[in-house]
Parts: structure tokens; C-alpha cells; sequence
């Protein structure tokens, strides 16, 4: 069974996001580890996957689509911006996925009762509260992580196709 361009480029581009799921959940470790709050730690973690994505889809996915070498600073910078409004849609989905899951009550700590301090902040549209001090919800970080990278994935391939390394 013979597959199109565009789903070769597409696998190659999911084979290239594997990688960086992978760099970005150890990422959001190791900067939990060395006690970065988890919003913070969720930003870099997405910054040093999009570097290593850039360098790797540049090398192996579109390296058919790019005529012209003489254009790398031109696709980073594109990269860089599409994958920027990539990681606020992730990170967007990360933090709503944390307060998701305080209203569900699954959280680090089920004997406290989280969404009596952020349920008014949210119904009050007070994120900022949120993004400054988020609710702590344990290992469903990862979960909320996860979830954001599916939509951001999403973003980045259809714009970076048809964008970044357009045909020439």
C-alpha cells in the first residue's frame, strides 16, 4: 500500500514529536527536581523541545522541502513562532487541565479541598492567581502535559507544512 508525500512527512514529523515528548517530559522533571514551580517548569520543558525539534524536523523530516540553505535563520524564526503559539495552546491546555482536575478531586492531596480556594478564582476569571501559584496536582501534571502536546502537535505540523517549509 502506497502512502502520499504528505503522510510520509506526517509520520516523519509524529517520529520527530516522539522525540520531543520524550525531551519535554524529562525536561518538566529534571526542572521539577531542581524545584522550579510547575508552570515554570512546563514553559522551559516545551522551549528546549521546540530547539530540539527545530534542529531534528530541519534535518530529517522537510530536508526535501528546503532548496535553499541560505533560509535556516528565516525557517528557526518561523519554527520558533509557530511552535510559541504551539506552547501557549499547550501550556493554556496544561493549566486548565490542572484546574480540571482539582474540580474532578484528583489531585496530590485528597483530603484538602483545592476548589474552595480555586473555584472562585476561576468562576472570578482570576487566572493569573492560578498561573502564579497553580494547584498542585501531583503526578496528574503529566497527564495535563500530555494532553496540551496532542493539541499543540496538531497546530505545529499543519502550520509548519504549509508555512515553514512550504514547497518552493
Amino acid at each position: 500500500m502506497s502512502h502520499s508525500p504528505l503522510f510520509k512527512i506526517f509520520l516523519k514529523f509524529g517520529a520527530v514529536g516522539g522525540s520531543g515528548v520524550a525531551v519535554n517530559l524529562l525536561c518538566l522533571a529534571l526542572f521539577r527536581m531542581l524545584g522550579f514551580t510547575d508552570s515554570l517548569a512546563s514553559a522551559l520543558a516545551i522551549e528546549v523541545s521546540i530547539v530540539s525539534n527545530f534542529i531534528l524536523n530541519e534535518l530529517w523530516t522537510f530536508r526535501d522541502r528546503v532548496s535553499d540553505h541560505r533560509h535556516y535563520l528565516q525557517r528557526a524564526l518561523k519554527f520558533q513562532a509557530v511552535s510559541l503559539i504551539g506552547a501557549l495552546a499547550q501550556w493554556s491546555v496544561f493549566l486548565t487541565c490542572n484546574v480540571l482536575w482539582v474540580y474532578l478531586g484528583l489531585y496530590a492531596h485528597p483530603g484538602a479541598d483545592l476548589w474552595s480556594h480555586y473555584g472562585p478564582l476561576v468562576s472570578q476569571g482570576s487566572w493569573q492567581a492560578i498561573i502564579l501559584s497553580p494547584p498542585n496536582v501531583g503526578d496528574w501534571v503529566y497527564l495535563s502535559q500530555f494532553i496540551g502536546i496532542l493539541v499543540a502537535t496538531t497546530w505545529n505540523f499543519l502550520v509548519n507544512y504549509f508555512w515553514t517549509w512550504k514547497d518552493q
